[in-house]
């Protein structure tokens, strides 16, 4: 196993007039489930290939358990990968796939069938383990393409690139989730490249958020969302976005810009002298609205909910809530009251405040 350490790391790409990846600081903990997320573009395969040794830091450096391993192989880092689509042998049965990665090794025969019994067993499939991969299905494929990444009983990394894009929609989740199960058993450092926030949100310990070749946010699940530093973390993780308007807004004349997750807003129907779409805020954290669309998303609880979506007059927000019985229809007017937000300055995060 490994811990990580990226040290002021970038990359140019031969010709290129500006780094592709700049000056990236990065610890993942020795065992632990890391996601890199970001949109297309971002940087996300380039510091994939750096990471397995198929392209070299421009400066800076990549430290394995503290040794610098910037100029290594993949081979020589014990780095093994699982890609989009499933790397299988066909003429070859599954246990021949998973013990190819030991034989190129070299290693004696006890060990391999130690390691492919361990591994059949930890992934469930010891019942396949005579099939060809013609026989298998694109999930139970990708099993074993995880299983030959995790054959090795000295591999220091597993880096999963997008894992689950040739997997079924259905059964999506059940590889997520068996993903995050064996990770857990075996404590090997994983790390997910994608660009997919479901999956990173519910796969990792701790999640990067990476764009145009910056990282702006190294945290955990819950305070990426609660508490993004950057306005494009905010915006890109979570669905809907977080809403954004200036501080004037809401009462905070010394603040350049709030969020707020849909979530975090209440309404309630004003009187005649509520100032529903106007400049003046009632209250901290209040501000006059008024009702241009609803959207129903599901139950919760027995209980129907969705997305409202409101005019105000420094932009549209979003708010999530319950739907049965509130009847609100398009022009009503309403006053949003927020329970908490997050405080911007030049788009990074100064401060976070609760209302209630």
């Amino acid at each position: 196993m490994a811990a990580i350490s990226l040290e002021n790391l970038s990359f140019r790409y031969p010709g290129a007039s500006e780094d592709t990846l700049s000056n990236l600081q990065l610890e993942i903990a020795d065992g632990e489930a890391h996601a890199l997320l970001g949109a297309s573009g971002a940087g996300k395969t380039t510091l994939l290939n750096i990471l397995s040794g198929l392209l070299f830091p421009s400066a800076g450096s990549l430290r394995f358990n503290g040794n610098d391993v910037s100029r290594q192989s993949g081979r020589e880092r014990r780095v093994a990968q699982v890609f989009q689509f499933p790397v299988l042998y066909e003429s070859l049965s599954v246990a021949e796939n998973l013990a190819f990665p030991l034989k190129t090794r070299k290693s004696d025969a006890g060990l391999i069938a130690e390691r492919i019994a361990y591994i059949c067993d930890e992934l469930e499939i010891c019942d396949l383990r005579e099939l060809k991969p013609a026989a298998l299905s694109l999930f139970q494929k990708q099993l074993v393409a995880v299983g030959k990444a995790l054959v090795s009983p000295d591999v220091a990394m597993v880096l999963l690139d997008e894992p689950l894009t040739a997997v079924e929609p259905r059964t999506k989740w059940r590889l997520r989730q068996t993903l995050r199960r064996i990770q857990e058993d075996l404590k090997v450092t994983m790390i997910y490249v994608t660009h997919d926030q479901t999956e990173a949100l519910t796969f990792a310990d701790r999640v990067s958020v990476l764009s145009a070749g910056g990282l702006l946010q190294t945290d955990t699940p819950e305070r990426l969302y609660a508490a993004p530093a950057h306005e494009f973390v905010g915006h890109f993780v979570g669905s809907p976005g977080m809403n954004f308007l200036p501080g004037q807004a809401l009462g905070l004349g010394d603040v350049e810009r709030v969020g707020f997750r849909p979530e975090w807003g209440t309404l309630s129907r004003g009187d005649a002298d509520s100032p529903a779409n106007t400049d003046k805020p009632a209250a901290q954290g209040s501000i006059g609205a008024e009702v241009l669309r609803t959207r129903l998303q599901g139950a919760q609880g027995g209980e129907a909910f969705g997305l409202i979506t409101l005019s105000t007059a420094h932009g549209e927000v979003t708010v999530r809530g319950p739907m049965a019985g509130n009847s609100l229809q398009p022009g009503d007017g309403l006053q949003l009251q927020l329970s908490r937000c997050v405080c911007f300055e030049n788009q990074t995060l100064v401060r976070e405040i609760d209302f209630l």
